[in-house]
């Protein structure tokens, strides 16, 4: 089976302000507002090695209620994960893909999948002013009970490629992401989901985690004392969610420079910045020469 890579990952908020705010403290180049039309907006954070984090916020409210109306998977799961969950959250997980049918139709013949796809254009604003339309297909796992999170495959379907190389350079160092990290209990139907997409096996780590291989990603199972020790994140429940991201930077002293001291703890040669009041969820750098 073929290995699948991470895409990128959905961070819900309760405002693009906040999450420009908080990522721009953390010196992060955050990309321009972009808005989705189905209500949502995003401020993204482009990685140099291709992966993304979508801060995304409801910005029109009525356009939201439409989509909600109209059966928009993206727009329900986005609005069910701000009712019953603390923001900032991560609230997704995409997977590239070159076929979002395909992967629909492999996924629904395990019972994994949903039948429903949303696809959508939006307008995106290039470093010398130029417009171009970027357009995608999402498709959509199932949501497990177990699991706190929203996966689902993203075909881009545009032929343009957007320059992103200066939105790609951080004055914290950022280059990449390393590992995805989870908590909580991984129970049966999750990891045969989880190792479905993924097209790899979870593996202990030999020290009570686990890990789950991707194309271009590490995801980091771990029990919340394992959670508290490597990262001082603590568990909200049971369940499976995502709790953080490490991101690989060439120079640690850089980043520790860059980084305000709130919200900053330094942990066994990582430094461990929180996105909101609580610990999770959080953003880790750890330095890896280039």
């Amino acid at each position: 089976m073929t290995m699948r890579a991470i895409d990128h990952l959905v961070l819900s908020f309760d405002d693009l302000v906040t999450a420009r705010e908080r990522l721009g403290a953390l010196r992060f180049t955050v990309a321009p507002d972009a808005v989705h039309p189905f209500g949502t907006g995003n401020a993204c954070v482009f990685l140099a090695d291709g992966v993304y984090l979508e801060p995304l916020a409801v910005v029109d409210a009525a356009a939201q209620a439409e989509a909600l109306a109209a059966g928009n998977f993206f727009v329900a799961r986005d609005a069910a994960f701000r009712a019953e969950q603390d923001l900032p959250g991560f609230s997704g997980l995409a997977f590239r893909s070159a076929d979002a049918l395909g992967d629909r139709d492999a996924l629904t013949a395990q019972d994994l999948g949903e039948p429903a796809t949303v696809d959508f254009s939006r307008t995106f604003r290039q470093s010398d002013g130029a417009g171009a339309t970027l357009s995608f297909r999402l498709a959509f796992a199932r949501l497990l009970p177990g699991f706190v999170a929203s996966l689902f495959f993203c075909e881009a379907r545009h032929s343009v490629a957007p320059d992103r190389s200066a939105l790609a350079r951080h004055a914290n160092g950022a280059k990449g992401l390393l590992r995805i990290v989870l908590v909580g209990t991984v129970d049966e139907e999750t990891r045969r989901l989880l190792e479905t997409i993924t097209g790899s096996a979870l593996t202990s780590d030999g020290s009570g985690g686990a890990t789950l291989a991707s194309a271009n990603v590490v995801l980091e199972f771990l029990t919340p004392s394992l959670a508290q020790a490597r990262y001082g994140a603590a568990a909200v429940d049971d369940r499976l969610r995502l709790a953080g991201m490490v991101l690989a930077v060439t120079d640690l002293d850089q980043a520790r420079a860059a980084l305000a001291p709130d919200g900053v703890t330094e942990r066994d040669g990582r430094i461990v910045a929180t996105l909101g009041s609580a610990s999770t969820p959080f953003i880790a750098f750890e330095e890896r020469p280039s």
